[in-house]
């Protein structure tokens, strides 16, 4: 099948870019979308901080953007916007960060896994994760790290599955299209699933795991894959943010209120293993271990204390 005809069959494919002053970043992304050998239908662009249409601008005779410049910030609430934008009549949706670039045959190569897959499961895929570098630090630390991961269940022993302490495993070293039950930002979706984006978040300006709780209760609906050949790539080396404690912290608040909000997971289990992940913090903070552990373990206290009521979890990220 060749680009041409891959088109030709698909009703259209959106792009929803979320961004903040980075224009340069923007730039890199668009004249990649604008060398795709299928070219997106449409891209749609959701800036706060500095106005970046100038960047657009250059781009308007390659690729049909719509541009929205707001004062919403935090990358989930943009999306929210971003999704009201997207022409109804498309058939997929790729979610990009504005720090990706795509390969050349990344959408091509997505949509025509995801027939594939279709023809030979008879199962109608919903959602396609897109193949970014590894980014999670529990593939690259050693045996001892490795080992602690496995006790406390922060381990991707089963590629793409989310456990019961709400530990979502990465598939991102599979060389093989793969079943998942999540799939993280960098990914395409069928049009109609994205009109819901964002109506099991709380408004807050910044949204941890918001990928997670979008794209696990679809897994439910149907069939989420990842497909290693839809290459994108970091236009910079990127790792999970383990020493930022702020990151650390609020990452923990909305895995509890994923825990919390679906049925089937476990509190208890969620807590003991906040206790590996607390460990795993403080042995890889460049500031002080004793520090980032005594600040872990408040943070373990209050989790427990808001586990007991789903209120105070929506309170206390609202507040965020």
């Amino acid at each position: 099948m060749t680009a041409t005809e891959s088109h030709q069959i698909s009703r259209g494919v959106g792009i929803l870019i979320p961004t903040r002053n980075r224009p340069d970043k923007v730039l890199k992304l668009l004249d990649s979308l604008a060398g795709s050998s299928v070219k997106p239908t449409q891209v749609v662009i959701v800036s706060s901080g500095s106005d970046i249409s100038h960047v657009v601008s250059e781009f308007v005779s390659k690729l049909t953007i719509r541009y929205l410049h707001t004062d919403v910030s935090g990358q989930a609430n943009q999306k929210k916007l971003g999704c009201r934008l997207l022409d109804e009549d498309l058939e997929w949706v790729v979610f990009l960060d504005d720090d990706l670039v795509v390969s050349t045959s990344c959408i091509q190569t997505a949509i025509q896994e995801a027939e594939s897959f279709e023809n030979d499961s008879k199962l109608r895929v919903l959602g396609v994760g897109l193949a970014l570098p590894p980014t999670t630090r529990v593939t690259k630390e050693n045996g001892f790290t490795k080992l602690l991961g496995e006790i406390f269940g922060i381990s991707n022993s089963i590629p793409g599955a989310v456990f019961k302490n709400g530990h979502a495993a990465s598939y991102l070293e599979c060389k093989e299209v793969t079943s998942t039950q999540w799939l993280n930002g960098a990914s395409m979706w069928r049009r109609e699933l994205v009109t819901n984006y964002g109506k099991n978040l709380i408004s807050t300006k910044y949204a941890a795991c918001e990928d997670l709780i979008f794209s696990y209760p679809l897994n439910l609906k149907g069939k989420l894959i990842y497909v290693p050949a839809a290459r994108v790539d970091f236009q910079d080396d990127e790792l999970t943010n383990f020493e930022n404690f702020s990151v650390f912290k609020t990452a923990a608040l909305w895995r509890l209120y994923f825990v919390s909000t679906n049925p089937g997971f476990s509190l208890p289990f969620f807590l003991f293993t906040q206790l590996g992940r607390n460990l795993f913090g403080a042995f890889k903070t460049k500031e002080s271990p004793l520090k980032f552990f005594l600040n872990a373990s408040a943070l373990w206290v209050e989790l427990l204390y808001l586990s007991s009521r789903k209120s105070r979890i929506e309170n206390t990220l609202r507040n965020l």
